[in-house]
């Protein structure tokens, strides 16, 4: 983890951006201030430390900030300062898809804010693991809002995602212990043209507020786990829904506590669907949908368990999960 990481160590180095932009190449804290139509690039070796002072990076030729090689990189956001980055809308490496793209580990934390604007693709990219512990993010992306190939961590802070494709996702779907999303704490907005918070094999909530404004499928993953937080979400096809992975994960969709609304639009929706079980064994539930069929409240292929916790499907306190609806078109 980056808290591990003893910075004192190593040496920092005070950085005026200018235009042609700053390339990192060894260890240690960079303080940059100033503003840049260039790029900042990390190719180090060692652990690096970006702290935005108050910058603007709006890069012409690609991404905003690059770390095409580190050990750890860790942006922090300095406490009393905005920062804004954007990046162009075309580039020569199609590759480095985001405004902030890293190809190892990535750490975002401090409690400064942080606004930025995708032009190209994807806000904020992580190939390896992506975890926010801290800070004010604002991403606005022509496609996905933040993206971690191996793993997406929202420890704390408060993020805003508006994006034209997935708002918050992982996508490792060859590796059964990756691609996944877990949100522990923090704030999380998101509005979205297709899903809201998105894991290739699970999605875990443990605490925190998760507000999805719109989406087409709120949260989704092969395995869903909802332990705590709260969760207010649209979507205009299934809310929460279990769907099928390359790698034959269990499909469930478990929720153990927390207070979550979820609201589905209309045609062949569900407030959950799972392709495989559904328990729900603590929490408060409630589900809006239309009420004219194939619309449903819960849809599983496997089995449902209802051990405990609250469920209100359209306004009304159910004991049990319904029955299995047969003959929608299910997915």
């Amino acid at each position: 983890a980056s808290s591990d990481i003893d910075w004192s160590k190593l040496p920092t180095t005070n950085v005026s951006l200018t235009d042609s932009g700053y390339t990192i190449k060894e260890a240690g804290t960079y303080v940059l201030n100033g503003s840049s139509t260039g790029s900042v690039t990390v190719n180090s070796e060692g652990n690096v430390r970006i702290i935005l002072n108050g910058v603007t990076i709006n890069s012409t030729s690609g991404a905003a900030i690059v770390v095409a090689a580190a050990n750890n990189t860790v942006i922090e956001l300095a406490s009393g300062t905005t920062n804004t980055v954007s990046d162009s809308a075309t580039r020569s490496d199609e590759e480095i898809d985001g405004a902030i793209y890293s190809a190892d580990d990535l750490f975002i934390q401090g409690d400064g804010t942080l606004n930025v604007t995708a032009n190209y693709a994807d806000g904020i990219v992580g190939k390896d693991d992506l975890t926010m512990t801290s800070g004010t993010l604002h991403v606005t992306a022509a496609d996905d809002g933040i993206r971690g190939k191996d793993s997406v961590t929202i420890a704390g802070g408060t993020i805003t995602v508006d994006a034209k494709g997935d708002g918050i996702k992982s996508t490792n779907d060859t590796d059964l212990e990756k691609g996944y999303t877990y949100i522990k704490d923090g704030t999380v907005t998101v509005t979205a043209g297709d899903d809201g918070v998105k894991g290739e094999t699970r999605v875990v909530i443990d605490g925190g507020t998760v507000h999805i404004q719109s989406s087409v499928e709120g949260i989704e993953a092969a395995n869903i786990t909802i332990n705590n937080g709260t969760i207010d979400l649209y979507a205009s096809d299934d809310g929460i829904n279990a769907s099928a992975d390359a790698m034959g994960t269990t499909l469930a969709v478990t929720i153990n506590g927390g207070d979550i609304t979820v609201e589905v639009g209309s045609g062949d929706t569900d407030g959950i669907d799972s392709n495989g079980d559904v328990a729900i064994n603590g929490g408060t539930v409630r589900i809006t949908y239309p009420s004219t069929p194939p619309a449903s409240g819960v849809d599983y292929t496997g089995t449902a368990t209802f051990n405990g916790g609250t469920l209100i499907l359209n306004g009304t306190q159910v004991s049990e999960i319904p029955a299995e609806q047969m003959g929608g078109m299910r997915r």
